[in-house]
């Protein structure tokens, strides 16, 4: 199952991803006198049991949208963003692996869509992408093991951290500013439950342009998505809704050799692609 959400009346809406088009959650419960999740926070709120109320509307479908689409999550209580987390990443930047996970945090203002337009502000040179697989989770977690963490997720999703090196290494290090300018976050194009995916046997790949950047596995990961909301939920409660990026693999133009970098600019194509979940692609101006 492939979840969306699309923007209705002002306002985002569940939708789901099929070969036909995208369904209008809502609108197709409604014909079918079916009580549904109107929304992805209520899709999250009801857990599997709302999982199972959207199945029925993948077949026979008469209720199609072509509204443009919203991020798949829009009321996610934060975005936490875990950096230098694939080996070769690391060993590109000449970095030595981090004993434990790097955390900063992107705001809201940073979401936008599948599809979405990305102003690249005037002030910064060196923009940088990064494909990534991202965790939303689905209930409350806090101080909770390895072995159990993954219960705890709702879904995957691509996520691209956008990011401006020349502010992230410039200024003394500002993670945060460098990386959540609007529009900063694209999430999509769909979510897909977290019982039909290995977290850490994904292929994961990015193209600038149609020209391959990256291309890797999630089991490159240094710490994998369990022992990230381990640590995570050690040290605070994470809530539903929470976006996790889960760090980008080699390839980005941070770790090319000075005279081989190509920043990102107006006019440029970004897509991040995920094996099971699809193709996120956004273009910058």
């Amino acid at each position: 199952m492939k979840l969306v959400q699309f923007w209705k009346d002002n306002a985002p809406a569940l939708g789901l991803m099929t070969g036909q088009g995208i369904v209008d959650a809502a609108a197709e419960g409604a014909r079918r006198g079916l009580d549904v999740p109107a929304h992805m926070a209520q899709a999250i709120a009801r857990g599997a049991e709302g999982l199972e109320q959207l199945r029925p509307l993948e077949a026979g479908a008469q209720c199609f949208t072509q509204a443009p689409l919203a991020p798949v999550v829009t009321s996610c209580p934060r975005i936490l963003c875990i950096g230098l987390n694939y080996r070769r990443h690391a060993r590109e930047c000449n970095l030595p692996l981090p004993p434990a996970p790097v955390l900063f945090n992107k705001f809201q203002n940073a979401l936008c869509a599948h599809g979405d337009k990305v102003k690249l502000p005037g002030e910064y040179k060196e923009y940088d992408y990064e494909a990534e697989l991202v965790a939303v989770m689905g209930k409350p977690a806090r101080d909770v093991s390895p072995e159990e963490a993954l219960d705890y997720v709702f879904g995957y999703t691509c996520g691209n951290d956008l990011s401006t090196r020349d502010l992230q290494f410039a200024r003394g290090g500002q993670w945060l500013l460098s990386k959540t300018f609007d529009g900063f976050a694209p999430l999509g194009p769909c979510l897909v439950p977290a019982g039909e995916l290995d977290p850490q046997n994904l292929d994961i790949s990015s193209t600038v342009n149609g020209e391959v950047r990256q291309n890797s596995n999630t089991g490159d990961m240094i710490f994998p998505l369990r022992e990230i909301i381990a640590d995570l939920s050690r040290h605070f409660t994470l809530l539903p809704g929470d976006l996790i990026f889960t760090g980008t693999p080699q390839g980005v133009m941070q770790g090319y050799p000075a005279d081989k970098k190509q920043w990102l600019r107006p006019g440029d194509r970004v897509s991040v692609t995920i094996q099971g979940i699809g193709t996120l692609e956004n273009i910058l101006c």
